[in-house]
């Protein structure tokens, strides 16, 4: 992806962030599909423009999922998998599989896949004190890690943009995300309707 792919990337998952902090805490989490396309207006489609889908998670159904995000993602990655079964009842009370694969398989000229992404509140622990915190995770088409993090009380988040995904502090979110960016960005490899 280019600079300014990069950097409109995350400005979108910062303005994901901001639009959590005004609703307040206690939300459930969030999972996000970022695509673009050329800009209908533009010549040679040399702009584009972004669209971030808020895909809500059904936080009650969530608690069936003992890692929460950590083993819904994988479970998500294998129901829009076209060589794996369709989804378990668990992932369908949790997310409209439907409307994944519809995005996914929108015929829109110039569509591409940019990102995976996730929004939730976890809790850190850091000195014997506990913190809550809202994360922002999000994985790009050439896997590269976004993570936007903001403790509660603090005025801005902090963002952190990583090329490596090798290192110990990587979040568990990434490489899930990371199999959910490569399973979904192979042409052929996505359902064209939910079953």
């Amino acid at each position: 992806m280019s600079f300014h792919a990069v950097h409109t990337l995350t400005g979108c998952l910062l303005h994901i962030e901001a639009s959590a902090d005004l609703l307040g805490w206690g939300r459930p989490p969030l999972l996000l599909l970022v695509q673009d396309r050329p800009t209908p207006s533009a010549p040679n489609g040399l702009r584009r423009q972004m669209r971030a889908v808020h895909l809500p998670l059904n936080d009650t159904r969530m608690g069936r999922y003992r890692a929460g995000l950590a083993d819904l993602l994988p479970d998500l990655t294998t129901a829009l998998d076209i060589n794996q079964p369709v989804a378990r009842p668990t992932l369908a009370a949790c997310v409209d599989i439907g409307l994944i694969t519809n995005l996914l398989a929108d015929p829109t000229p110039g569509l591409r896949l940019l990102a995976w992404a996730v929004c939730y509140e976890d809790v850190l622990v850091e000195s014997d004190d506990l913190h809550e915190i809202r994360r922002v995770d999000a994985v790009d088409a050439d896997r590269r890690g976004y993570r936007i993090t903001r403790l509660r009380g603090e005025p801005h988040p902090m963002v952190r943009v990583d090329d490596h995904d090798d290192h110990d502090d990587a979040p568990t979110t990434r490489s899930a995300l990371a199999r959910l960016i490569q399973t979904t960005s192979k042409p052929g490899q996505i359902t064209p309707t939910a079953s």
